[in-house]
């Protein structure tokens, strides 16, 4: 009667183990971003930004990454200025290893020119994804958009 127990005792563990393992190999690769694999911030920093027809306008100068570990904005040169964008905003090109963003050249110009300093002004960085179209993920309209849109990628702060 004993043997009997041990014996179950022993095959649960084992089917538990195969259970496990079978689960680790098969979210293996649900960690990859929607870029085909993680990045370095490093690796990120420079990348040319397009408009959906090809034209560069911009280059990646940093992300921000907040308290909650959430990249809540990339931060792009852009002509004379920075300007923080939604990260969300941007998708990115396997082919040709650049982000795309869809806004117009207008919406760009009259966005905030961004400043570390502004990153403690809880109403700019509002009002920066208000002008891009979006709620602020904290909130809950901006948790209902986010429910679509996977936040995957690395980030690097301030």
């Amino acid at each position: 009667m004993k043997k009997d127990y041990t014996l179950f005792i022993i095959g649960l563990i084992v089917c538990f183990g195969l259970g496990f393992l079978a689960a680790s190999i098969y979210y293996s690769g649900k960690g990859e971003t929607s870029w085909g694999r993680s990045y370095a911030v490093s690796e990120m920093v420079g990348t040319g930004v397009t408009n959906p027809q090809g034209e560069e306008f911009a280059k990646v100068n940093d992300f921000v990454i907040d308290t909650n570990g959430r990249v809540p904005f990339t931060v792009l040169s852009y002509g004379e200025k920075l300007v923080a964008i939604p990260f969300e905003t941007l998708t990115y090109s396997t082919e040709g290893k650049y982000l795309v963003l869809d806004f117009s050249r207008e919406k760009l110009d009259s966005a905030p020119a961004f400043d570390k300093s502004v990153l403690a002004d809880r109403k700019w960085v509002e009002d920066t994804y208000r002008h891009f179209g979006l709620a602020p993920y904290w909130t809950v309209a901006g948790s209902e958009q986010m429910q679509d849109i996977p936040m995957e990628a690395p980030g690097s702060g301030y």
